[in-house]
């Protein structure tokens, strides 16, 4: 098993699920940190973080519109564990308020 570091980032331009991350195919990921920075100055913003479990074709949620201040960052630092296919989308309650970034092993 071979293993590399990798990073995502978005910028959250919609009000609509954004993906973030997708595990590639033969792929196991691990998203160590997940990191979201509320660019604006003088607004909060809510993000909602959803894990979609491609075996169920299912979303599921892992927060739910959490307010991030102006200015602000809030750091989901609990491992994910991904499998081939599954991904980890974002939801800004205000478009361009938002900016997230993911650190993540790849497991091959």
């Amino acid at each position: 098993m071979a293993s590399s570091f990798k990073n995502a980032a978005v910028e959250l331009t919609t009000t609509s699920r954004t993906d973030l991350y997708t595990a590639p195919s033969s792929t196991t990921s691990v998203i160590h940190n997940l990191t979201i920075a509320n660019i604006d100055g003088t607004s909060s913003a809510d993000v909602t973080i959803e894990f979609y479990d491609s075996s169920s074709t299912t979303y599921f949620y892992l927060a739910k519109t959490v307010p991030v201040p102006a200015g602000s960052t809030l750091i989901f630092d609990k491992p994910i564990n991904l499998e081939t296919g599954d991904k980890v989308s974002l939801t800004a309650s205000v478009a361009d308020d938002l900016s997230a970034y993911a650190s993540i092993m790849e497991i091959t």
